[in-house]
């Protein structure tokens, strides 16, 4: 019997974030066009179709998908004969999500689609991993891909194939990792050479795809063999089959711990016919604009596994009883479950903070198009824009790096709480635990995340550095000024992540200028930005600043988080107690952090970083 559930009624969080202003925000920057494509005439009628899409997707979540999960994760892929052969529950799932329109939710009215704006579609998608994993990598590139070649793609890519995409026909994957590559996008080996009529035949191979087995893969490769250069990768659409035949072939199943209903395919590309998409040489810029998209995604999927590892949590602790109470009740059982509860509460205000940006990014991208725009509303549209993909650019990675490291802490909690069920195949805590250890890995690992928080930082502060210093001393005042006592303690969380900075810049210039400078006179902190100069930008004298990238995107991420459930903070009460909560656990750890980056580990920077490569025990010895 199916679970009768709804993942979106039961949580009115998710409802908070898209409704009120940002609702009607939404509807504000859509043309009239847009809104006659969707048969809506005013903000209420707006909000009202989505919220009845949303409850549809919900119940599917809630009922089928959920009752499923636990049969998908132990029913077997099986390669045969070059065909990834799907279990009969994972099908049922897929069959049932294209019947309530699910691969249409994002595609554009045009092409068969709903056109949903990226912040309701990825609350779809976190109410789908929370109920399973592996069904959410099978359906996520339905939108994401059609959007990619709706984008950048000729009109004859589109018409060819996001109609068949918006109905479910045709699913997709983003074809980037090759072997012993990694994040050096540069140095793959794919490449593609153009034919006379017009197509490309692309050479290669891609590992760790998910969902690679789909109708079409868009691929990300050179435009000329032996090249190194970000500069001539082009993105290809390639299409699993040409004239009845397999164009590339899936040469393995990946074995994983976890995502077992989800095909991890190795690719192999053999002079495959391949379609440019967009411009030559602009494939770099392309793929970004997807990975970033899919940051964002893997956000709403912690969201989702940090949600379901929560409720396993509070409803066993609830249940299972010990020395005549709940052990929801032990202090130290309760103060765990309370931690999850405000932390997630928290997290999930930066998350729809980051997809309402990108979603009116998108909408005003697509009004600055049009010639008739008044120049009043253009200029505002415009305005808004710069400051919306400002800070966007800031928050992804801080999305992505907290919900990956911290998915994994919630499933660790969740098997902790069950005692010694969680350790058995019995309770779903374990598997959970399992489902968590990807989302700090794929779509950028944690550490490439940080990498471009510290550089995003550094440049950021070298092209304003007076700018940052009266931030530094100006959240010092505030902190103390500010009547309001979790706006004292975010402008503190603030101060504490700008000296930790200041602290990583007086460790490069240690390295670079022999000079004395107080770190408490503003003169000094701005002399400090200045010697160092504009070429430390380039990664190669960074190291100081790397080897601490991850404790500045922790505390970094602290910041982000606290400033966003603040906001919310003003418009509903709840989520002030989860604003206290976290600004009053989170803001010491950013001291602690603070006085990490401090320390002066000689021996590490002598005999780790320096090259010495013997170990403590035989220098000892």
């Amino acid at each position: 019997m199916k679970n009768k559930q709804n993942f979106f009624t039961d949580n009115t969080d998710m409802s908070f974030h898209l409704s009120n202003k940002r609702m009607t925000q939404l509807f504000d920057w859509m043309s009239d066009d847009e809104k006659a494509a969707i048969g809506v005439t005013t903000v209420e009628e707006f909000q009202k179709q989505w919220f009845d899409i949303l409850e549809v997707v919900g119940e599917y979540t809630g009922s089928t998908l959920d009752s499923n999960a636990q049969k998908v994760a132990k029913e077997d892929l099986k390669l045969v004969d070059g065909e990834v052969i799907f279990p009969p529950t994972i099908k049922e799932n897929l069959r049932i999500f294209s019947e309530i329109g699910g691969p249409a939710m994002s595609i554009r009215t045009e092409f068969g689609g709903l056109e949903a704006p990226l912040s309701f579609e990825l609350t779809a998608f976190e109410m789908i991993y929370r109920a399973c994993p592996s069904t959410a990598l099978s359906v996520c590139w339905y939108g994401s891909i059609a959007n990619i070649i709706d984008l950048f793609g000729s009109q004859e890519l589109k018409e060819e194939w996001i109609p068949k995409i918006a109905t479910g026909e045709y699913s997709g994957s983003m074809s980037l990792t090759e072997p012993d590559i990694g994040s050096d996008l540069a140095g793959m080996r794919s490449y593609a050479e153009p034919q006379a009529d017009g197509t490309w035949r692309l050479s290669g191979n891609k590992q760790f795809i998910s969902n690679g087995c789909g109708n079409l893969s868009l691929v990300l490769a050179h435009n000329r063999k032996g090249s190194g250069s970000l500069k001539t990768l082009n993105l290809y659409l390639v299409p699993r089959r040409v004239n009845g035949k397999f164009n590339f072939e899936v040469s393995k199943i990946e074995e994983k711990p976890g995502l077992h209903g989800s095909a991890t395919c190795a690719l192999k590309f053999d002079e495959s016919v391949a379609y440019l998409i967009g411009k030559d040489g602009e494939g770099f810029k392309y793929m970004a604009h997807l990975m970033n998209e899919a940051r964002l995604a893997v956000g709403f999927q912690s969201l989702g596994l940090m949600e379901a590892s929560y409720r396993l949590s509070y409803n066993y602790a609830q249940q299972r009883e010990s020395w005549g109470k709940p052990i929801a009740k032990h202090e130290m059982i309760a103060e765990r479950l309370h931690d999850m509860d405000t932390e997630l509460r928290a997290y999930r205000s930066l998350c729809y903070r980051a997809a309402h940006y990108a979603s009116l990014i998108t909408l005003g991208d697509r009004r600055l198009q049009e010639k008739t725009l008044p120049q009043e509303k253009r200029d505002e549209i415009s305005r808004k824009m710069r400051y919306y993909k400002t800070k966007l650019r800031e928050w992804t990675p801080l999305v992505k790096w907290w919900g990956g490291e911290r998915s994994y802490v919630f499933a660790r909690n969740a098997v902790q709480i069950h005692g010694g069920y969680g350790f058995t195949t019995e309770y779903t805590a374990e598997w959970l635990l399992r489902e968590s250890l990807i989302l700090s890995i794929y779509e950028g690992t944690s550490e490439i995340q940080a990498l471009m928080v510290i550089k995003d930082t550094v440049k950021d502060i070298m092209t304003h550095p007076k700018e940052f210093v009266e931030n530094t001393l100006g959240t010092r005042i505030a902190s103390l000024a500010e009547k309001d006592p979790l706006m004292r303690r975010y402008f503190k969380i603030r101060q504490t992540f700008n000296l930790g900075i200041v602290s990583i810049f007086a460790k490069l210039l240690k390295t670079r200028v022999k000079t004395k400078v107080s770190l408490d006179k503003p003169a000094d902190l701005l002399k400090i930005v200045k010697l160092l100069g504009p070429d430390l930008i380039r990664f190669d004298n960074l190291s100081p600043a790397l080897l601490h990238a991850g404790k500045a995107t922790e505390m970094k991420s602290i910041a982000a988080i606290a400033y966003a459930v603040i906001k919310d903070a003003e418009h509903d009460e709840k989520f002030r107690i989860a604003a206290d909560r976290f600004t009053n656990k989170w803001g010491p750890v950013t001291t602690q952090l603070k006085a990490q980056i401090d320390i002066e580990d000689d021996y590490f920077n002598d005999h780790v970083l320096g090259g010495n490569t013997e170990s403590p025990a035989a220098v000892n010895s």
